[in-house]
């Protein structure tokens, strides 16, 4: 089966930032990406370098949660954590986040409370 190229892109993106390199996403995000939680603050990120020192960030904090990523769309991936978040702001959530592609590069990356959510703001549900 072939995978469409944003998602063989996320793979390649996401096996390099849980590995710890983080500069390796840097071709995959377009300049003017976003990175939004799901309620808006100053936690957003705009702008690739934003978005960068984020990943770096949550890297030095320990290797990331695994997660699955499933095509959505023609330019839309789903990426979703697979256990429940322990403790903090997220803690009892398992969050999605919905990656919309223009042109090969992640343009805007939404996050959501649940999977149910991203694809509720996606426009449908399972």
């Amino acid at each position: 089966m072939n995978e469409s190229p944003q998602m063989e892109q996320a793979r390649l993106g996401l096996a390099a930032w849980l590995s710890g390199d983080v500069q390796a996403l840097a071709e995959l995000l377009d300049p003017d990406v976003e990175l939004l939680w799901w309620d808006p603050g100053p936690w957003d990120c705009h702008g690739r370098e934003q978005v960068l020192a984020l990943l770096s960030e949550r890297v030095g904090q320990g290797p990331p949660a695994e997660v699955d990523i499933t095509d959505v769309g023609a330019a839309t991936l789903l990426v979703e954590r697979r256990e429940t978040v322990a403790e903090g702001p997220e803690a009892g959530l398992r969050p999605a986040t919905l990656v919309e592609f223009r042109n090969g590069r992640a343009v805007r990356m939404q996050q959501y409370r649940s999977r149910d959510d991203a694809l509720a703001g996606l426009g449908h549900r399972d």
